[in-house]
């Protein structure tokens, strides 16, 4: 398990969630209407590694403790000192639940863990079709295309008039790709930086996407 105490002592955002989810097996909406703590709040918490409101963040630590769960500020909020989930938790938690939303959200926490200079986005559009669903998370780190020997047919995200898009990407110099769209409608761009996709998990939800027919 050191490897697991490890990250949660990286992660402040995934210590928050292993209390919520692997020990008190609560949903973010309970938390917000029993101690009055909006739930987006929560869920930024909780993907982040670092603090990035310590309002929320004592907001969380006080519901827990009023949950019953007994955990010190030290390793709440540094994660240093007694390691207060059992192995069979961190079990459940990392590698046997079953919902593909708290997968992603787990996924999406130790990624963050590992490469804190990471980029992660929710897949919010059919733009991406075929490529990817509707509430798909996707994760990279952006590089310099000239330190990029080639790019055979990846899937990679790419900054076009200032939006992030996934696509499929070819490599044709050190400041140029192909990218396909739609209908794999085919498109030079002039970039300088570019991710590959080295995360990827699914959303819970999927939705039909190019419906956009009519039938006869």
């Amino acid at each position: 398990m050191s490897d697991i105490k490890r990250i949660l002592a990286q992660s402040a955002g995934l210590r928050a969630y292993s209390i919520r989810v692997g020990i008190l097996n609560k949903t973010k909406r309970y938390f917000s209407l029993k101690y009055n703590i909006l739930s987006n709040s929560i869920k930024q918490y909780e993907e982040s590694p670092i603090i990035r409101s310590k309002i929320t963040g004592r907001k969380i630590y006080e519901a827990f403790l009023s949950e019953g769960v007994k955990i010190s500020e030290n390793w709440f909020f540094e994660g240093l000192g007694t390691f207060p989930i059992s192995e069979e938790i961190c079990a459940k938690l990392f590698y046997e639940f079953e919902d593909q939303e708290s997968k992603a959200y787990t996924d999406i926490l130790l990624f963050k863990a590992r490469y804190r200079d990471a980029e992660i986005i929710t897949i919010e559009d059919k733009a991406n079709y075929p490529y990817y669903n509707y509430g798909d998370y996707v994760g990279f780190i952006w590089k310099k295309l000239n330190k990029i020997d080639s790019i055979n047919k990846t899937v990679c995200a790419v900054e076009v008039n200032d939006e992030i898009i996934i696509r499929v990407c070819t490599k044709i110099s050190n400041t140029k790709v192909r990218i396909e769209g739609n209908n794999f409608q085919i498109k030079l761009i002039t970039i300088d930086k570019i991710a590959p996709i080295i995360f990827h998990r699914p959303g819970k939800r999927y939705r039909l996407i190019n419906t956009d027919f009519k039938h006869s």
